[in-house]
């Protein structure tokens, strides 16, 4: 007799094969499934969930054991099927939407806008940047090469030209202003609907563009350079770390969302348990199926009925 299997192990193989694939088994599963279901959706979610096991998992999950090379393939295979699957499709976003959900849209697309106090002074900060100090000089010196270029076609350009470093200083001294009136310009309120007007129209125009031209709006070339960087990316050693805290803060975030709300409050399961429970039995069964899994049961029932039967001799 085997040391690891007790007496009567291989007829508890058989009967549970047998049991397992029964239609009397799966409905069995289904309804203690079911009541678990009901049963866990008045609970809180801080009662249900073990939130510092998430956290161990999250902190020793090791992304060794996945072959980054082999992900990042399958992840621009996918993309590549996408990409061309929506080339094939003639209908724009909206025409695939609900019709009431396409309503709402255009309704929050119709609505008057207008910048928050913050957005305002983010605005005014942004103006104030050394970037955009030096591309309002830019423009003021293109603009008067072009002006003196027409006043003297001559030798207009080539004044400008050995001048640049005078002129350039000289028109800093007025770029403060400049950034002062631009700032003013765009957080004005009649110019920040003419914004709100042009990004709705620029909105509308995407959202109602057939979905295969999104598909073709890079060159073969350039889609294989995003496609060798994508792959670098995603091999990186460092992208552990960064995942890893990513992983940690949205974590964190959503558990202190949800931990004093109910099950139920986050899943229908009142009302949809019998369903949920049947899916997921259909997605236990091959599991538990399985000739490993089959005999360890096997094996466990018949440790316990000798376990039985020697207490019952005694």
């Amino acid at each position: 007799m085997s040391k690891t299997r007790p007496l009567g192990a291989v007829p508890h193989d058989r009967y549970w094969q047998k049991r397992v694939a029964s239609k009397s088994f799966k409905r069995a599963l289904t309804a203690v499934v079911t009541q678990e279901l009901r049963s866990v959706s008045a609970e809180r979610v801080r009662d249900v969930v073990d939130v510092e096991l998430v956290r161990t998992v999250i902190r020793e999950w090791d992304t060794r054991m996945l072959d980054r090379e082999f992900v990042a393939d399958l992840i621009l295979q996918v993309s590549r099927r996408a990409g061309g699957r929506l080339g094939r499709r003639g209908k724009s976003l909206l025409g695939l939407l609900d019709r009431r959900l396409v309503a709402d849209i255009d309704e929050i697309l119709g609505e008057e806008m207008e910048l928050s106090v913050h957005a305002e002074q983010l605005i005014a900060k942004m103006m104030r940047q050394e970037f955009v100090r030096g591309l309002f000089t830019d423009i003021i010196f293109t603009s008067i090469v072009s002006f003196y270029e027409k006043v003297n076609p001559l030798f207009g350009a080539i004044t400008v030209r050995a001048l640049e470093e005078q002129i350039r200083g000289f028109i800093r001294l007025f770029i403060p202003m400049v950034q002062q009136q631009a700032t003013a310009f765009a957080i004005n309120k009649e110019n920040q609907r003419i914004l709100f007007d042009f990004a709705r129209a620029m909105t509308r125009q995407m959202l109602d563009e057939p979905l295969r031209h999104y598909a073709v709006m890079w060159s073969s070339g350039q889609r294989k350079k995003a496609e060798a960087l994508a792959r670098k990316a995603l091999t990186d050693a460092n992208l552990d770390s960064l995942v890893r805290r990513a992983a940690f803060a949205a974590w964190d975030d959503v558990y202190q969302a949800i931990r004093n709300k109910t099950v139920g409050d986050l899943l229908r399961l009142d009302e949809h348990a019998a369903w949920l429970a049947a899916r997921s039995v259909e997605m236990i069964l091959p599991a538990i199926s399985r000739s490993s899994v089959i005999r360890f049961v096997a094996t466990e029932f018949a440790l316990a009925a000798a376990e039985q039967a020697r207490g019952s001799l005694r």
